[in-house]
C-alpha cells in the first residue's frame, strides 16, 4: 500500500494504537491538526480524545486488530505496555496490517549502554527488559517488512511534554522534594530529550514520505545539554529553585531505597494514593551516560519542524503546575 503522500486527495484514516496514553493522545490531536483523518485505537471506552472516532480493540489479538484496521490506510503504534504484552501486540500487528504502512515508536533504549554519537546503523545492544523488548519488536517488524510490509521505525529519546509522567511530572516532583538537583558528575550525561510535539511531527512525515519506508530514525533534540542543565531549566520553570547539589551519599541511598519504594508505589496505586517516587539505579546510570542520538538522518529523511527546547520545557512545566 503506498504512503499517504500518494493516496487520493481524501486519504484513508490512520489508526493510532494506544490513543488513550500520553503519546497517543498527542498523536491523535497532531495528526488531525495536520489534516489527516484519524481513528483512535483504544482498549477501553472513554479513554480517547473527544471528537475522534474510537475503535475498541485488543492490540494483542490479530483478529481484533484486523477489524479495527478496516478502512484504515496506515497505523501508528504508540502502545505502551509491559514487555511481554508489547511483543504480543507487535506480532499481532504484523499479522493484521497487511501492506498498510506501520509507523512504530521504538526507543533509544535499543542502543543500551553505549556512549558517543550513535546513528541508526549502530548495533542494537539493549541491557534491560524494556530495551530488549523494543529491540525484539524491531526485529519482528523488519521480518514483516522483508515479507512485503511497510514499516518506519522512530527511535525517540526521553519523550517529555504536557502529560508526560516519566520525563516531566516525576522529575518535577523530585526536584520539588529536593531529591533531584545538581548531581555533579552523576548528571553530566547527555540528556536526549524528545519533545512530544516533535515526535508527532516526525510521525506525520513518516506517514507522508514514500522514501521513509524501511528506515529507522533517531528523533531527539539536535543540540542536547546534560541532565544537570535540564534539571535546572525545569526547576526554574516550576519554581523549585535554588537547585540543591545532591551529594554522592544521597544518590547511593536513593539506589538502596528504589526497590522498596517501587513496591510501595505499586501497592499504593491500587488504593489511589501516592508514595515517594523511586529513582531506580537504571535512571541514575542514564543521568551519567554520555550517549548522543545522531539526528541527521531524521533531518534529511523526514525534515519535520522542531520545537525550541525552551518552549518545550515551558509548556511541559505549565501543564505540571496546572495538574500537580
Amino acid at each position: 500500500m503506498p504512503s499517504l503522500a500518494t493516496e487520493p486527495s481524501k486519504p484513508l484514516p490512520v489508526l493510532v494504537l494506544g490513543a488513550g496514553g500520553f503519546i497517543g493522545r498527542h498523536m491523535v490531536a497532531g495528526l488531525a491538526a495536520a489534516g489527516l483523518p484519524v481513528l483512535a485505537g483504544l482498549r477501553r471506552p472513554g479513554k480517547g480524545p473527544a471528537g475522534v472516532e474510537a475503535r475498541l480493540l485488543d492490540a494483542t489479538r490479530p483478529e481484533s486488530l484486523a477489524a479495527a484496521l478496516d478502512g484504515a490506510g496506515a497505523v501508528v503504534n504508540c502502545v505502551a505496555a509491559e514487555p511481554a504484552a508489547m511483543l504480543d501486540g507487535v506480532r499481532a500487528l504484523a499479522q493484521a496490517a497487511g501492506a498498510r504502512r506501520i509507523v512504530h515508536l521504538s526507543s533509544m533504549a535499543v542502543y543500551g549502554g553505549v556512549t558517543g554519537l550513535v546513528d541508526e546503523s549502530a548495533p542494537l545492544s539493549p541491557d534491560g527488559a524494556y530495551g530488549e523488548s523494543k529491540a525484539e519488536a524491531e526485529r519482528q517488524l523488519r521480518e514483516h517488512a522483508a515479507a512485503g510490509g511497510e514499516v518506519v521505525m522512530l527511535r525517540p529519546g526521553c519523550v517529555h511534554g504536557p502529560g508526560s509522567e516519566g520525563w516531566t511530572a516525576r522529575p518535577a516532583r523530585l526536584l520539588g522534594a529536593g531529591r533531584l538537583g545538581d548531581l555533579g558528575p552523576g548528571g553530566d550525561g547527555t540528556c536526549n530529550l524528545t519533545a512530544v510535539a516533535d515526535l508527532v511531527g516526525a510521525t506525520i512525515a513518516a506517514l507522508r514520505r514514500t522514501e521513509a519506508a524501511g528506515e529507522a530514525f533517531n528523533v531527539s533534540d539536535p543540540d542536547p545539554g546534560d541532565w544537570n542543565a535540564y534539571f535546572l531549566h525545569l526547576a526554574r520553570a516550576i519554581g523549585a529553585t535554588p537547585l540543591r547539589r545532591i551529594p554522592g551519599w544521597r544518590l547511593k541511598a536513593e539506589k538502596l531505597a528504589a526497590y522498596p519504594l517501587k513496591v510501595a508505589e505499586i501497592g499504593a496505586r491500587r488504593l489511589g494514593v501516592r508514595t515517594p517516587d523511586p529513582i531506580p539505579p537504571s535512571l541514575l546510570r542514564l543521568f551519567g551516560q554520555e550517549i548522543t542520538l545522531d539526528h541527521r538522518r531524521a533531518d534529511a529523511g523526514l525534515g519535520f519542524p522542531r520545537t525550541p527546547p525552551g518552549k518545550a520545557i515551558a509548556e511541559a512545566a505549565a501543564w505540571f503546575l496546572r495538574t500537580a
